[in-house]
């Protein structure tokens, strides 16, 4: 059966971290979760534009 997910890994700084951390426990979400929305709103942005 074929993968349908693929997980990609960064580095960020340890306050970098906790930033994330806090506002995703405001919003009740995972870390992981809440940097894939961030991300797929962005990408929605910017292909509306181009």
């Amino acid at each position: 059966m074929a993968k349908t997910q693929t997980q990609i890994g960064i580095r960020v700084t340890n306050d970098f971290k906790a930033r994330l951390e806090r506002q995703a426990d405001k919003e009740r979400r995972s870390v992981s979760n809440l940097i894939l929305k961030v991300m797929e709103e962005y990408l929605e942005q910017q292909e509306k534009q181009s």
